[in-house]
């Protein structure tokens, strides 16, 4: 029993943890990754997604996540600019009209502006306040090369007068691809509700299923005077363990920094919390009843006895019911 608790736990948080991996051969942020689009969508872009859809999905989720950061340490001026760049930013990622990757077709990378002369978020955001030229000057140089590794000096004063930082515009600079729009009726629509991890709901649904086992068991054992440590001490384990993975995949309510619905993977949150505790108190009831049966069982007694020439002994007797 004791090995059946370790190999589910085991099997719950690599399950939990894997539903997490990013796909790092073609993601569509250098920072991010595919965050934006697990985060909606509840499952990883692959080659046949929709490279329009990840862009904007990555745009739109950077864009809340930005407007939701305290930004109290900026001054009036950098803070008004920065509400104009994230406003550029909303434009952008409405207007769609976004580069491709003409010259490395085998990977997404980023492409300052393409040969149709499409323009990436950042460069848009450079064109609408510093100019076009000053972006046409920065592709001549670095056209394929991301943010973070850039050392341009019109990049960084133009980042120090935009509220920005340069990793918050690495943030927002995306990869592009050769393809354009994928087979549009199989991919979900930008609107469409946030799915769990399914990682998250099979280690959920097994560990459910396994407690509910176990707190009946641990009142059947109560109810019939067992003496079996194993299933409270398993119902201790899956019930300490379901309490972390309901932990780890609660989401707050924020709605300043999500516009999709975290309500379903809340509720199953707070089911595994809710659960997990109980079969904590139900296996721990147990074995408190049992220790307390063992003492029950267990008897001892002081007694005097006549030791001869007007002596009395003192005895100590333990007894133990089998």
């Amino acid at each position: 029993m004791k090995n059946l608790a370790l190999c589910l736990l085991s099997l719950t948080f690599f399950l939990f943890s894997g539903c997490d991996r990013d796909n790092h051969s073609n993601r569509v942020n250098m920072i991010i990754g595919d965050l934006s689009f697990v985060e909606t969508y509840g499952f990883e872009p692959d080659e046949n997604t929709d490279n329009d859809l990840r862009i904007r999905t990555h745009l739109q989720y950077v864009e809340r996540l930005l407007r939701s950061k305290d930004i109290s340490f900026l001054s009036k001026e950098l803070k008004n600019k920065r509400t104009e760049m994230l406003d550029l930013l909303h434009q952008y990622a409405g207007n769609g009209k976004y580069p491709r990757n003409y010259d490395y077709p085998e990977e997404s990378k980023p492409c300052f502006i393409d040969k149709d002369g499409n323009i990436c978020a950042v460069g848009y955001l450079i064109e609408k306040t510093a100019g076009r030229k000053v972006a046409e000057t920065i592709n001549a140089s670095h056209k394929y090369e991301a943010l973070m590794d850039i050392k341009n000096a019109d990049i960084d004063r133009w980042i120090a007068s935009s509220g920005l930082s340069k990793e918050e515009c690495a943030m927002i600079q995306p990869t592009y691809g050769p393809n354009g729009p994928g087979p549009g009726p199989s991919m979900p629509a930008p609107n469409y509700r946030y799915r769990m991890k399914s990682g998250f709901v099979i280690s959920s649904g097994i560990l459910i299923g396994t407690n509910v086992g176990l707190n009946v068991l641990n009142e059947t054992n109560i109810a019939n005077g067992s003496t079996n440590k194993s299933v409270p001490i398993v119902g201790l384990l899956t019930g300490a363990g379901q309490i972390a993975l309901g932990a780890i995949g609660y989401h707050p309510d924020n709605s300043k920094s999500v516009d999709y619905n975290y309500s379903d993977q809340r509720t199953l949150s707070l089911i595994n919390i809710e659960l997990g505790t109980a079969s904590m108190f139900f296996s721990g009831r147990n074995l408190v009843r049992q220790q307390k049966m063992a003492r029950r069982r267990t008897s001892w007694n002081v007694f005097s006895f006549p030791a001869g020439r007007n002596q009395t002994g003192v005895g100590l007797s333990l007894s133990r019911k089998i």
